[in-house]
């Protein structure tokens, strides 16, 4: 009897991962950018851009590998993979408020729905890979005070429409994605025909990316049904022996999805996939991207951040940090990303 197929996906896209993570490392010991503001020494940082002057105002230390970073509620939210915590930053004073410990092994963390959510394996279970969590941080008080339990096994989330969008093994052997009410925490199923690892919501669409496979769909946060999905690639390149570059990570904002890739190159996407508008070209290697403040806001392998002006689609100049990007956020104020030293 053979491996069934999403076995070889899940454990495919696990090498995917950690090939991206050592992609990383050795951009980052080729660079050679100079750092626009000096970084504390001891640990792994948070910089802070201005959005406006678009130069690096502080650099704060944070856990060990920080990795997601979420912005809003006055501050910026980290999660720090090495140490197993969270990190709350204040965006008025440039440092860290609390440190959380959540009883979740935390893989990924998005705003919205009334509050900071993260989703993770808990602690200490053994269970069936489904067993996931979703808890919910008050941004006022920093405690979780709500908690659901998924049966998703989901890695990654997005919040839009008063629910909660993740992927995960859903047992069973059925691989996709789901559907969590933020109120009540009931799961629901979505059937969208890709294995979608990155996934960006706001509050009329969510949209999932594959990484592996160069597929996109959309689904309506208000019916929760599959309306639309398109390939990043054409058949006749496909057919050409072309191999696309793999996305990375994927934002929505300004009536657009924006997907970053391997190749340094940022798409803009039509809200209803109705096709690709515009390749831009950021950098060598884009690893991370974000919406707000005014801007797509790029994470580079080469050290380095980069704005693109939604309006005009042009990147401007590089921005550079003094460590290998993991993460970026825009909100309360400034550009967030986590370094990796």
């Amino acid at each position: 009897m053979g491996i069934p197929r999403w076995v070889v996906v899940v454990i495919v896209a696990a090498v995917v991962v950690l090939a991206i993570d050592v992609a990383i490392v050795v951009v980052a010991h080729d660079g050679t950018a100079p750092a626009s503001a000096q970084a504390p020494s001891g640990g792994d940082v948070v910089a802070m851009i201005d959005p406006a002057d678009r130069n690096v105002v502080a650099n704060v230390t944070v856990g060990k590998q920080p990795t997601a970073v979420a912005a809003g509620y006055g501050g910026a939210w980290v999660l720090n993979r090495g140490s197993g915590t969270l990190s709350h930053i204040d965006a008025k004073t440039h440092s860290v408020v609390s440190t959380m410990e959540p009883d979740a092994t935390a893989n990924d963390i998005t705003l919205g729905a009334g509050g900071v959510w993260f989703v993770g394996r808990p602690r200490g279970v053994n269970g069936p890979l489904q067993t996931a969590e979703l808890e919910r941080i008050d941004p006022a008080t920093d405690a979780v005070d709500r908690t659901f339990e998924t049966g998703t096994g989901a890695s990654v989330l997005a919040a839009g429409g008063n629910a909660l969008w993740s992927t995960g093994y859903l047992g069973g052997h059925v691989r996709g994605a789901a559907r969590s009410d933020a109120r009540s925490g009931k799961m629901r199923r979505i059937d969208i025909g890709i294995y979608g690892d990155l996934v960006t919501a706001d509050n009329n669409a969510v949209y999932y990316v594959a990484s592996i496979g160069n597929r996109v769909a959309r689904v309506s946060t208000r019916t929760g049904m599959l309306t639309n999905s398109m390939t990043l690639a054409s058949d006749e390149s496909l057919a050409a022996g072309n191999v696309p570059p793999s996305p990375t990570d994927a934002v929505f904002g300004a009536g657009s999805l924006w997907i970053s890739t391997t190749d340094g190159s940022v798409l803009k996407i039509d809200s209803r996939l109705g096709g690709i508008r515009n390749s831009i070209r950021a950098c060598r290697n884009a690893l991370a991207i974000a919406f707000g403040e005014g801007g797509v806001w790029v994470a580079c392998g080469d050290n380095t951040v980069v704005r693109i002006d939604p309006a005009t689609d042009e990147a401007g100049k590089p921005i550079h940090v003094d460590g290998l990007p993991r993460g970026i956020a825009a909100g309360a104020g400034a550009v967030w990303v986590t370094l990796n030293r």
